[in-house]
């Protein structure tokens, strides 16, 4: 049984995350902000998740540096990193940074999440994240 970590300060769309994302069976620990994961034991906040989903935009952390500080915990974990549809600032904010650190990017709708599910299926089974296109001379 897959083990995801979900991060979102939104107790209401975190619920609905984490019931979505564990429908399959998967093992989904939800907590409200970065504080919560890096006060658990060191061996926790380094290993045992399978994938890692965090909102993009968020008040204790920004898109970027909640990507970089899970990407240097998690090296080799598949990110995903969702924002909502109706925050333009968080999809293209979002998408910049999931680029550079080779994570999804998800926009859900409140009323559908067959996007995160897919792609939670997707990253689950091993597959990679689109790679920007290199530009070449």
């Amino acid at each position: 049984m897959p083990t995801i970590l979900l991060i979102s300060d939104d107790d209401t769309f975190r619920n609905t995350l984490r019931q979505s994302m564990g429908k399959d069976g998967a093992a989904v620990l939800g907590v409200p902000n970065t504080r919560a994961i890096l006060s658990q034991p060191g061996t926790r906040q380094v290993s045992g998740y399978d994938l890692i989903v965090a909102e993009v935009l968020a008040t204790d952390h920004d898109g970027l540096s909640r990507l970089v500080l899970f990407r240097n915990l998690h090296p080799n974990t598949p990110f995903i990193a969702v924002t909502r549809e109706d925050q333009s600032t968080g999809l293209a904010y979002g998408g910049a940074a999931a680029r550079a650190l080779h994570a999804w990017l998800v926009p859900v709708a409140t009323d559908s999440m067959a996007g995160l599910t897919d792609t939670t299926a997707r990253a689950l089974n091993g597959e990679l994240p689109p790679t920007q296109k290199t530009h070449t001379r």
